[in-house]
């Protein structure tokens, strides 16, 4: 048994996916168009939820050129300078996680870094301390650290709390290809200003936005951010 908050891949892919249920849409997943990107690429960055997705639209694009996206999967891919890559994903069917995966393979072959992070309800962190903080980050890592985060100092996700999804797929994969991968996620109550700037700012600092945007995230989001 490995220790939790590191990489225990499984025999199979059941433990991030249900096999079980039947899906209703069988249209298979594919990119608006071929899927065109450099040969190497510095860093892919995966903002997973419609907090994340958000969080960038409420940003100037003038730096971030719209590459290809997967209309079904609400999954956009976007370029950034110095041969980075973000691709921002929300609302998918947590069943088509490996297709998802899949087809993003091309890009985290060829990514020196990876990164995800991702948000979820803060009353879906479990843990025996008793809890103060609106707002809770931990990570998940590969074998190999990626080496963007090596300035931050994030405790590792504890048992029994898990990451699924295309979160989990991606770090998997990199695992199995011995690739660096990391994967931040937010556990937050609601959207509260501070608790914006907390994800804003590893945002900036990542290069992926300019500045800390002080715009309220929409009214939707407010009423239906877990959903």
């Amino acid at each position: 048994m490995g220790t939790f908050g590191e990489i225990v891949e499984p025999i199979t892919r059941s433990t991030w996916e249900d096999w079980d249920d039947e899906i209703t849409d069988n249209t298979a997943l594919q990119w608006q168009w071929p899927l065109d990107s450099a040969d190497k690429i510095d860093t892919l960055f995966i903002l997973e939820g419609r907090y994340m997705s958000e969080c960038v639209k409420m940003h100037p694009k003038f730096h971030l050129q719209l590459k290809n996206s997967i209309l079904d999967a609400n999954l956009h891919l976007f370029e950034l300078p110095s041969n980075k890559y973000v691709c921002t994903i929300k609302d998918y069917n947590l069943l088509q996680s490996s297709e998802i995966v899949e087809l993003l393979k091309p890009l985290l072959t060829k990514s020196k870094d990876v990164i995800t992070i991702l948000t979820k309800p803060l009353l879906e962190y479990q843990t025996a301390s008793q809890l103060y903080s609106p707002l809770v980050i931990r990570e998940v890592t590969t074998s190999t650290k990626t080496q963007k985060l090596c300035e931050f100092k994030f405790e590792k996700l504890e048992q029994p709390n898990i990451v699924s999804g295309v979160a989990a797929g991606v770090t998997c994969l990199r695992e199995h290809l011995e690739l660096p991968a990391t994967t931040l996620v937010y556990y937050i109550e609601h959207t509260e200003e501070y608790q914006t700037d907390e994800i804003q700012q590893i945002l900036e600092k990542l290069k992926i936005i300019d500045s800390i945007c002080k715009t309220k995230v929409n009214g939707l989001l407010n009423s239906n951010l877990y959903i």
